[in-house]
């Protein structure tokens, strides 16, 4: 067993030994203007990493956002997606494993926020996408929620997100090893999802506009450990897929991708999904009525 909040105790390096963000100390009027806008960077930064605050500490998230927020101050107001570069920030603070696998948390938690702003879509229904992949899956390619974005570590990342992400928690887990998320919101609700086996690839190749089959060839090849079967039951049970196309459809295209410096992979699915969706809404409901392949997205 080991503890998550002892692991991290080296997260702090050459830090000052008292720090208050919310200090009374009296400023000029161009001062308090930079304070406050700090201490709404601050907030923004506590509401979009919850789980960092808890794993490192108060007084070290604090330190840490701190020297971000002096590092990438916002323009002007503080916007409600301050932070994407947070995790980059974090991993150079050094290369100590507790600080990369904190890195790689951060990671899941900022996609989080990117899919909760992410377009709206409607998923195909489970029964349809089940009859469809049935019948074939050589020459199909779908076409993911722009929401979907895959985050791959080395380090056990939902099982510390799912133990870290309210007071309840425990903090402690018996196994250390390789996680990879599948994080979405193809209804109301942000899902982070726990990818079997070889399920980082498969998905991450459909992203990427490859046919199912070859998905689970590329899944199969890098993961001896890979299962088609439970990985397109996860695909299902996930309701991210919004389309189905043939192997010749023209929107069999890349979709976004991003793949930052560190242990962590994300692939976004937005722009290919983005591009089905507007497909679907100018010109593609006809085949929609008829063979409700396509699922469109009203913006």
């Amino acid at each position: 067993m080991q503890s998550i909040q002892q692991s991290v105790a080296c997260f702090e390096p050459d830090v000052p030994a008292v720090y208050s963000l919310h200090s009374d100390t009296t400023r000029s009027l161009n001062g308090a203007a930079v304070h406050s806008n700090q201490v709404r960077s601050f907030d923004v930064l506590a509401a979009r990493f919850p789980v960092i605050r808890r794993l490192v500490g108060e007084m070290s998230f604090r330190i840490v956002a701190r020297r971000f927020i002096l590092r990438e101050p916002p323009d002007v107001r503080t916007p409600t997606g301050y932070g994407e570069n947070f995790p980059r920030f974090l991993r150079s603070l050094g290369r100590a494993a507790s600080i990369e696998y904190v890195a790689d948390i951060a990671e899941l938690e900022m996609v989080r926020g990117r899919a909760q702003h992410a377009p709206d879509a409607r998923p195909l229904p489970a029964s349809s996408l089940s009859s469809q992949l049935a019948q074939r899956t050589d020459d199909l390619r779908v076409v993911l929620h722009p929401s979907v974005f895959l985050v791959q570590s080395r380090f056990p990342i939902v099982t510390i997100w799912e133990n870290t992400r309210d007071d309840d928690g425990s903090g402690m887990f018996e196994r250390w090893g390789a996680e990879a998320a599948l994080v979405s919101r193809p209804f109301l609700e942000v899902e982070i999802r726990r990818l079997p086996p070889g399920g980082y690839a498969f998905l991450r190749a459909l992203s990427e506009g490859q046919t199912v089959a070859i998905a689970a060839r590329i899944a199969s090849e890098g993961t001896p450990k890979f299962e088609f079967a439970s990985n397109l039951a996860l695909l299902i049970d996930a309701n991210v897929v919004i389309g189905v196309r043939e192997a010749a459809s023209p929107f069999g295209q890349r979709g976004e991708r991003c793949m930052p410096a560190g242990t962590v992979g994300v692939v976004g699915a937005g722009t290919m999904g983005s591009r089905i969706a507007r497909a679907a809404k100018l010109g593609g409901r006809k085949e929609e009525d008829a063979t409700d392949a396509t699922a469109g997205a009203e913006r």
